[in-house]
């Protein structure tokens, strides 16, 4: 195999990648590519191994080129970039591979190559867009200079997409993608379609930069992929025709990118979760197309750190097939099962999109500045989204970021989907994938609590009815399918450090019991874990290649497990060909209404679990609320319940709300945080019940986060306020005092900055 280029380690500090090292990567997809389409003879016919989906040849052939197309489309609209590259000491002709697969490809004559017409829910639409944004981005050298029948025949093919149903969700795009480029081609299209689905798209928008991915709670990587891909291409293509949508799309896209910059670990993974992961440095595609339309963060260095990080860590864990060198089914290597039933062994090539940074010219700032480090390289932080339910993690020390999932998820699982797992554990981490396969037809409890009725079959969340995310919490209310009988649930994690409190309310119509793990514990050396117990203390933990995970019993529990497989059964993670995790259970099914709750710790470092899962308590308080106490003396309140109070006391600091559902305080009262929160007594009152974080800093300012308007004691302030500022969305912060009262933030100021930002909670930082 060709040696990699020579790493830089002047200009790339982090990873040493530069431009080279991507055009590598192009290079080794083309040839792999090349090497699947002399086979059948046809760029438009390139079949690779292990198809389980059953859609014709004509499909998978379409499905394999249109999406390597979009990486050349990227690379041929640079007119310095050469129309060849090199792999293998072999010259791989783009230019000639675009234009002589489209023309196959879309020729009826043609039995042999012909991709086929287009039919209503139709594989060949979700296809047709990456077709035509690489004709579009390579028009100047491959359709300007095809023939007008040449032309013709291939707007033709893509012109089936109209009048053609499509799944209401991010298919709507594909459609409208595709009807935009032959606009801008001069070629006719409804535009009056194109326009409602254009809307239809900017209905999905649920806040905080985040589309749902159809009509339900599904927020997911799509995001990434899709929604600040094919809309954001739209707004560069089409844009100026619909300017008031295109302003949305890019201060919605602004958004999404400055927080989805935090997803990442100093391992360039991101806590993958939801479908569609073979398609894994996908994820990449917002940044670079976000900096070429001027929404991503004014930081092209640290752009490329994430970016080349994710590239490399995909390529260092088994990208590519050795022989073949096409693009393997899985998220590690090859494991299809990571994948769903209805993609084909080419759908992992939409990876493609994460090299769209290929476009740029070689001075391009994204190439030339030096890497700069992610956000969890310069310090701890906590990202709440409360729109999509999101709390997003990051240890500056370990590297780890985490994403707490309060709801999102799928309506339902199905046989070899396994949505559960992908959508319905409480907690995903950069270093430590979940077990996607179920065992025995059971989703394994890693970083979820599963009830079972007889030690066999399991039930683990899918669909969430209902949940929050607020500083340091997530909550939800969801049930597991028992027998066939649906287990109510309420459930919460709330963040210390890197440690994570979980409660679980349960309201069983028959007899269960409950079972927690607190992640999965995958490693290509079985023989190499390392376990530990304590049965008195109520510990378990496990470690391996640097990753380690443990567990505490804190209430409910009576019983544990040393690490091992769930059900016997090592080959269910997402990464990792093998994977254990210990667990909490209850030891005797019970009918009665109780709650459960555990401190997990998954960390990718080793560590003492005697003394990091020491120091937490849980103790009932009232009807179905609970206190929480913390290792630093700090506390926390939280109800599990339907009815929620209007009033309670936390490390005696009196606070009240509507709908109460969360409040914490720090030993020292310098840190509170709460949902549903009106009045922290001689602290803060709110303009309306909010989710909230008040933090003192270390240079003597308050650090705010608000969704509404808020006055603060000038006691606890330690003085009246004199400036207060807000945080923008480039970490600036802007003078906002003369817009404030006297040691208060108005809820005008606060309505104004989070539109300005498409952010529900507002960040400021009031001085004395």
């Amino acid at each position: 195999m060709d040696p990699h280029p020579s790493l830089d380690f002047a200009r790339s500090p982090y990873t040493g990648w530069t431009r080279a090292h991507w055009v590598q990567i192009l290079a080794r997809m083309t040839h792999g590519f090349a090497l699947a389409a002399e086979i059948t003879g046809s760029p438009a016919r390139a079949l690779y191994p292990d198809d389980r989906r059953g859609l014709p040849d004509s499909v998978d052939g379409l499905e394999s080129f249109a999406r390597i197309a979009a990486a050349w489309g990227a690379w041929l609209r640079n007119p310095t970039n050469p129309a060849r590259l090199r792999f293998h000491d072999r010259e791989l002709d783009v230019e000639q591979l675009l234009r002589r697969g489209l023309l196959e490809g879309t020729d009826p004559a043609n039995a042999r190559t012909y991709w086929g017409d287009m039919t209503h829910m139709d594989q060949r639409i979700v296809e047709s867009a990456d077709l035509a944004v690489a004709l579009w981005m390579s028009r100047a050298r491959v359709f300007d200079r095809l023939s007008p029948a040449e032309q013709t025949q291939i707007l033709a093919w893509l012109g089936q997409v109209d009048d053609r149903g499509t799944y209401p969700d991010n298919w709507i795009l594909f459609t409208a993608v595709t009807q935009a480029v032959r606009l801008r081609l001069g070629h006719p299209a409804p535009v009056v379609d194109l326009d409602v689905r254009l809307q239809q798209a900017c209905e999905f928008y649920r806040g905080d930069g985040w589309y749902v991915d159809g009509p339900a709670n599904e927020y997911e990587l799509y995001n990434a992929w899709m929604f600040n891909w094919h809309f954001l291409l739209w707004a560069w293509i089409d844009g100026d025709r619909r300017p008031e949508i295109r302003q949305r799309v890019l201060e919605r896209a602004r958004s999404f990118i400055a927080g989805f910059t935090h997803f990442f670990g100093a391992n360039g993974s991101y806590p993958a979760w939801g479908r569609s992961l073979v398609y894994r440095f996908a994820a990449l595609a917002a940044f670079a197309t976000g900096h070429l339309l001027g929404v991503a963060p004014a930081d092209p260095g640290g752009l490329r750190r994430l970016s080349s990080g994710c590239l490399k860590y995909f390529d260092e864990h088994g990208l590519f097939d050795a022989d073949r060198h096409f693009v393997r089914q899985g998220y590690h290597g090859d494991f299809p099962a990571a994948g769903e039933p209805y993609l084909s062994p080419g759908s992992p090539y939409w990876c493609s999109h994460g090299l769209f940074a290929l476009t740029f010219d070689e001075g391009d700032a994204f190439w030339t500045a030096p890497e700069g480090p992610l956000p969890v390289e310069r310090g701890d932080y906590e990202i709440v989204l409360p729109a999509p339910g999101f709390v997003v993690s990051g240890r500056q020390a370990t590297g780890q970021v985490l994403l707490l999932n309060s709801r999102s998820g799928q309506e339902h699982d199905a046989p070899r989907y396994h949505y559960a797992a992908k959508y319905g554990k409480f907690v995903y981490s950069t270093h430590f994938p979940f077990n996607v396969v179920a065992a025995h037809g059971s989703p394994a409890p890693d970083a979820m609590v599963a009830l079972t009725r007889d030690g066999q079959a399991f039930g683990h969340r899918v669909r969430t009815r209902d949940g929050a995310a607020a500083p340091g919490l997530i909550w939800c209310k969801y049930e597991e399918l028992i027998d066939g009988e649906p287990q109510p649930m309420w459930a919460a994690v709330l963040l210390w450090q890197d440690l994570q409190v979980r409660l679980a309310h349960i309201r069983p119509t028959f007899p269960v019991r409950a079972f927690e793990a607190p992640g999965a514990l995958g490693t290509e050396r079985p023989t190499a874990i390392v376990r530990r117990s304590d049965g008195l203390a109520g510990w378990e933990y496990a470690e391996a290649e640097g990753r380690a995970l443990g567990i505490r019993r804190l209430l409910g529990y009576d019983g544990q497990l040393a690490s091992a497989p769930f059900r016997d059964q090592s080959n269910l993670n997402l990464a990792y060909r093998y994977a254990e995790q210990p667990m909490m259970m209850e030891t005797q099914p019970s009918v009665a209404a109780r709650t459960v709750a555990a401190v997990s710790l998954v960390r990718p470092a080793s560590y003492d679990p005697e003394i990091e899962l020491d120091g937490f308590a849980v103790a009932p308080e009232g009807v179905d609320g609970f206190e929480i106490r913390f290792p630093d003396g700090g506390a926390a309140w939280l109800a599990l319940a339907e009815t929620l109070p209007t009033t309670t006391t936390v490390a005696e600091v009196a606070i009240d709300g509507i709908g109460l559902r969360y409040a914490r305080v720090s030993a020292d009262r310098g840190d509170v945080c709460g949902l549903g929160v009106t009045r922290v007594a001689g602290i803060a009152e709110f303009a309306e019940p909010t989710a909230f974080r008040l933090r003192r800093a270390a240079e003597g300012s308050v650090r705010v986060a608000t969704a509404t308007g808020v006055a603060l004691s000038p006691d606890w302030l330690g003085g009246a306020a004199h400036r207060v500022e807000v945080l923008t969305l480039s970490d600036d912060w802007v003078d906002v005092t003369r817009d404030c009262g006297a040691s208060a933030i108005s809820g005008a100021v606060v309505r104004h900055w989070a539109e300005r930002h498409e952010r529900t909670l507002v960040d400021f930082r009031v001085s004395r």
